[in-house]
């Protein structure tokens, strides 16, 4: 069954993508811009930092399932952990001034736009999973975002918190996170 394509721009971001029931329930003006001011700010960083985990270069488009991108911004309940892609892959349908947006960028960026308040109401926080690093850069960058996304969405300092998880300390990370713990730091888990 062939979905027509939709090709539109909305606050800088334009789409090219198939249509999938309820995705303007996700893709929300609000919501686009918010990936903007992420991607001006942070999008070459993100994009020269190269995608190591298929040792492909950062030009690689993941061609990831939009049913499945728009989907799991809308499971009910929502969840309070997500996992972005790695910063320096590319979302192929989502463009800001002709540049693909970091897929990792817009993973994390529509999950906190949507659900950030929702769980501080809750007395929960935003966790962000983070893939393993080659690079402390990639650190740094993502303690960056994270600090601009809790001054664009007006939440205190220090909300959102990450799982940063590497091969030998997933299962310890995995562990914490299941028994509650989050050893008060926003970046818990163990480096290489």
């Amino acid at each position: 069954m062939n979905t027509p394509e939709l090709s539109i721009t909305i606050n800088g971001i334009a789409l090219s993508a198939p249509r999938v029931p309820r995705q303007k329930e996700v893709l929300t003006a609000e919501a686009l811009s918010f990936l903007a001011r992420l991607h001006e700010e942070f999008g070459a960083r993100a994009t020269a930092l190269g995608v190591r985990e298929d040792g492909a270069g950062a030009d690689l488009i993941i061609e990831a399932s939009w049913r499945a991108l728009i989907t799991k911004q809308l499971a009910e309940p929502a969840s309070s952990i997500v996992r972005p892609r790695c910063l320096g892959r590319r979302e192929g349908r989502m463009f800001y001034r002709g540049e693909a947006l970091s897929a990792g960028l817009v993973d994390f960026g529509i999950h906190v736009h949507h659900s950030a308040r929702r769980l501080l109401a809750e007395g929960r926080a935003p966790f962000v999973e983070l893939p393993s690093f080659e690079q402390e850069e990639e650190v740094a960058l993502w303690q960056e975002i994270f600090s601009r996304a809790e001054q664009l969405l007006e939440i205190p300092d220090g909300t959102i918190r990450a799982i940063h998880l590497n091969p030998r300390a997933a299962a310890e990370a995995r562990s914490a996170r299941t028994a509650g713990t989050t050893g008060g730091r926003r970046l818990t888990g163990a480096a290489a």
